[in-house]
């Protein structure tokens, strides 16, 4: 008798174990009262087992950065509906880490799992979150305020800094003239944004819950948009303004008819080329400008064409990352600008996201009469007037 409910009992576990969105190992201390352990539990699972279902309900997130947590764990949203068909009834989730970091609040480790091919398990995430409780239930949050707690912060016109040390605040009233500057020339009004200075995407990442991400290790230099009205330095400079245009235009123009050459172009010449160089400044179009000219004076025979075209790399020894086409491209905007205003800037924008550089074409032709044909002598006179 004792043999069979024995079994009963190991049958019964693990059928619950089974139907469980995240696994809760018997290594995890979890110093929580009974009734807070059951909410707790109960609330882990309902909130993950919805986003293995590719849904992330409003119902779970802590109401402080609900925008910013719903916006990070799309992420793991999309991961759990684009699963092989092969592994999604795997258990692939664990709770590695609970610990009180407050009276109601709670700091949880999630680990994400997969059986590789050679049956080495592979780790795919590491995702961090604070717990709350409140009433009968717990909501969820990305752990950006506990991490920040101890930072200063300073508001430089609409832009508010969060940092450790200090902030160059010529470089932030920089960014925040080209925030009012840009979103005007837009048609709109500049916002309130949230600043966080940090040295690389890997301290990003930890400041959003991510831990670890087998999508991101390694990557460094970059920042990471504009989510929810904040922002996160790139290689902790505080001149944001690239993506700012970027931002704004998404609030005005249509995602399917953003063609990314204007796109990126106008987001070098408004703003700067995204990555700092190597002494942590901002690379600004006008210096681009400046040492394309240097290379076609080097190389008076250059294809200009071919060089926007096949975006070859010039500015290596400036940054790896930067773009020939999108500084000719940036030429080229200064120009619809200055003959079309922004009527020809928002037909530019919207010349179409397919054939991006086809259709980028049709509407220089149109703007400016600049085609296939006559680019090169076209757009060396731009270059030569800049």
């Amino acid at each position: 008798m004792r043999v069979l409910l024995f079994t009963l009992t190991l049958i019964l576990s693990s059928i619950t174990i089974a139907q469980e969105a995240v696994l809760k190992p018997l290594f995890i201390k979890n110093e929580m009262d009974s009734l807070t352990a059951i909410s707790f539990n109960s609330s882990l699972q309902a909130f993950f087992s919805e986003m293995a279902q590719g849904e992330i309900n409003d119902k779970w997130l802590t109401a402080d950065k609900a925008e910013l947590t719903k916006s990070q764990l799309q992420e793991l949203a999309n991961y759990e509906i684009h699963k092989d068909s092969s592994v999604t009834d795997l258990q692939d989730k664990q709770l590695i880490n609970l610990y009180p970091i407050s009276a109601n609040q709670y700091f949880i480790s999630i680990s994400y799992c997969r059986e590789g091919q050679d049956s080495n398990p592979i780790l795919f995430y590491v995702i961090n979150l604070i717990a709350t409780k409140e009433k009968d239930k717990f909501t969820f949050s990305v752990p950006l305020d506990y991490f920040t707690r101890y930072w200063k912060t300073q508001t430089v016109g609409n832009i508010t800094y969060h940092f450790r040390g200090e902030i160059k605040e010529g470089r932030a009233k920089l960014f925040d003239e080209k925030n009012t500057e840009i979103a005007n020339k837009m048609g709109l009004k500049p916002e309130k944004m949230d600043f966080y200075m940090c040295d690389d995407f890997q301290e990003i990442s930890k400041l959003l819950g991510f831990e670890y991400s087998v999508f991101s290790n390694g990557k460094y230099r970059d920042g990471y948009g504009v989510d929810s009205k904040t922002i996160f330095a790139i290689q902790n400079n505080e001149d944001f303004s690239h993506d700012i245009f970027h931002y704004y235009s998404s609030q005005i123009n249509d995602r399917s008819n953003r063609n990314w050459v204007t796109e990126e172009g106008i987001a070098y010449l408004w703003g700067n080329a995204y990555y700092t160089d190597q002494e942590g400044e901002m690379i600004t179009h006008e210096r681009l400008v400046e040492e394309l000219k240097k290379y076609l004076k080097k190389n008076p025979e250059a294809d200009l064409y071919h060089l926007f075209e096949e975006n070859v790399k010039l500015f290596n020894e400036i940054a790896p990352e930067i773009s020939v086409r999108s500084t000719i491209s940036g030429i080229i905007a200064q120009e619809v600008e200055a003959k079309h205003g922004m009527d020809g800037i928002m037909k530019l924008i919207n010349a179409g996201r397919k054939d991006k550089v086809e259709n980028y074409l049709r509407v220089t032709n149109e703007l400016l009469k600049i085609n296939k044909e006559n680019f090169n002598l076209k757009v060396k006179e731009l270059i030569d007037k800049y």
